[in-house]
């Protein structure tokens, strides 16, 4: 039996800060910013960053807790949770956005 509401769950756009290299705090939040502007002028209400866990960093996570604080603060997030797993789990922002 198919599910009828996959759709509901189903990000209608993503973000990924994979593969961009080394950026400062001011370029990870432009970019965020930036996408998320875009995203309410096409009227998406669900939507995904991709910060990756920061396995790959040599002193830990550097753009995951700038986004969460990012998301945290933003006027236009209505809330925002950690990816399932099937999703991209922990490395994964899901982001409501506000109508």
């Amino acid at each position: 039996m198919a599910n009828k509401y996959k759709h509901l769950q189903t990000a209608q756009a993503e973000f990924d800060f994979h593969g961009l290299g080394i950026l400062t705090h001011a370029q990870i939040l432009d970019l965020a910013d930036e996408f998320i502007g875009d995203c309410l002028a096409s009227g998406y209400r669900l939507v995904s960053i991709i910060t990756g866990v920061g396995l790959h960093s040599k002193n830990g996570p550097v753009v995951k807790p700038v986004i969460a604080d990012f998301l945290a603060n933003h006027p236009d997030v209505q809330s925002f949770s950690e990816g399932k797993f099937t999703q991209g789990g922990q490395g994964v922002f899901i982001i409501k956005l506000k109508k």
